[in-house]
Order: C-alpha cells, then structure tokens, then sequence
C-alpha cells in the first residue's frame, strides 16, 4: 500500500467516525432511539399556533413521543374549511384514554410549542393510525384583542363613576369629611379635648396604671361599698 493511499484511509475513517459521533450525539440529544419501536395517530386542528416537526409530545407533562409531520388540508366533510392534519409517534408502550384532550402548549412564555395530551378517564384507548380532534390553542390575536375590549370596558366604567357618583356636591362633603378626620388628627396630636388629653398626659396614664395595680393587689375593692352614714 503506498503511502498517499494509507493517509487517504486515514482520513476516511476519521471522517466516517465524526459521522458516527455527530450521528450518536443528535440521536442521544432527541432523546430518541432509532431502534425504539412506536405507532402513530393523527390529530387534527383548526389552527397550528407555531407547532413545528420534530416537537414533543407529552402525556400528563411527560414526554412520550414526538411530532413527526404537519400537513394543511382542506376538510371536505367541514365545509371546505382549512385545517392541519398533524402525524405524531408515540412510545409503543404508551396508553391514551379515547377521551384524552389534545392541545397545543408551550414552554413558558418564549419556550417551544409542543402538543401537550392531557389524559382522560375512559378505559378505551386510542388506536393506531385513527384520527383524533384536537382542542385549537387561542391565537395570541384575540387574546390581545379580549384584553383591548376589557380595558375600553374598564374606562367606561371608571368614567361613569366619575360622572355619576362623584359629582360636585359629593366631591365638596368628601372634601368637608376629609377636613374633619384633618382636623380631628391634628387635636390628638396635640392634646385637645377628652381623647386627646387622654393620649398625651402622662399623668392620666400614670394615674390609670396606679388604679389598675391597686385593683389587681385588691380585687375586694370591687365589690367593696362604704356603709352610709345616718
């Protein structure tokens, strides 16, 4: 073997094995095995929301297969109506009620679409290749337009109260009741009148402490009354 023919090899076999390497790491990263044994069904939406191929599938949050195909179609028997037939592959040894909800998800708020399958209670099972209504996911559109109309709903209402409780006399006995407790503040802060008094001077407070103390040591006195003179 010459020489230019054993580098040649050389450099073949590393080329093949970064193949296998790149081929293993992509497998592994799916967290798929080409090998691991699956069957399909078909769900069907109205709208996609974004899904893409090759996203997940997940069971009660658990990851149990993947999205294999999106196709648009027209649906004959729905009044012509645009729609997309969605094929999934699901673990072969992964059971779903017949009356499971199939929907769109997604990771967070910026995270991956992924059909999320969010099991049922019937003892039925889907079967292989059978076709199964999906629950469309909500287009962020009305979201955003749901979310417009409640707010021109909330100024409405906002305004409304403005106009037809807060009028100028109900503003002007607001004000007045806003001056009383004002200037119903400003006398306990300083003293004045029976409650104020009773905050500030120390020498009610001391007094009160001493009556307090000498009711506990005699109880008695409670019940004590002072025989009249005749």
């Amino acid at each position: 073997m010459s020489r230019d023919s054993g580098l040649e090899l050389k450099v073949g076999s590393f080329v093949l094995m970064a193949a296998l390497a790149l081929t293993f790491f992509i497998i592994s990263v799916s967290d798929l095995s080409i090998f691991e044994k699956g069957r399909h069904i078909q769900v069907v939406f109205g709208f996609a929301s974004g899904l893409r191929e090759a996203a997940p599938v997940r069971l009660a949050g658990v990851e149990v297969g993947l999205i294999k195909k999106l196709q648009v179609f027209t649906d004959k028997n729905d009044g012509g109506k645009t729609k997309v037939r969605v094929s999934v592959w699901i673990k072969e040894d992964i059971g779903i009620p017949a009356d499971s909800k199939i929907t769109i998800n997604q990771l967070g708020i910026l995270g991956e679409k992924y059909l999320e399958i969010i099991p049922g209670t019937s003892t039925d099972l889907v079967k292989d290749d059978s076709v199964t209504v999906g629950q469309d996911p909500v287009p962020i559109e009305k979201i955003t337009e749901r979310v417009a109309v409640l707010m021109a709903k909330l100024e409405t209402t906002v305004d409304s109260v403005n106009n037809g409780i807060l009028t100028d006399k109900n503003k002007k006995s607001l004000e007045d009741a806003l001056e009383g407790f004002g200037a119903v503040g400003t006398d306990l802060k300083e003293g004045r009148g029976t409650l104020g008094k009773l905050l500030t001077d120390e020498s009610i407070y001391d007094n009160l402490d001493d009556l307090s103390s000498d009711l506990k040591s005699n109880p008695w006195k409670l019940l004590y009354r002072p025989k009249s003179k005749p």
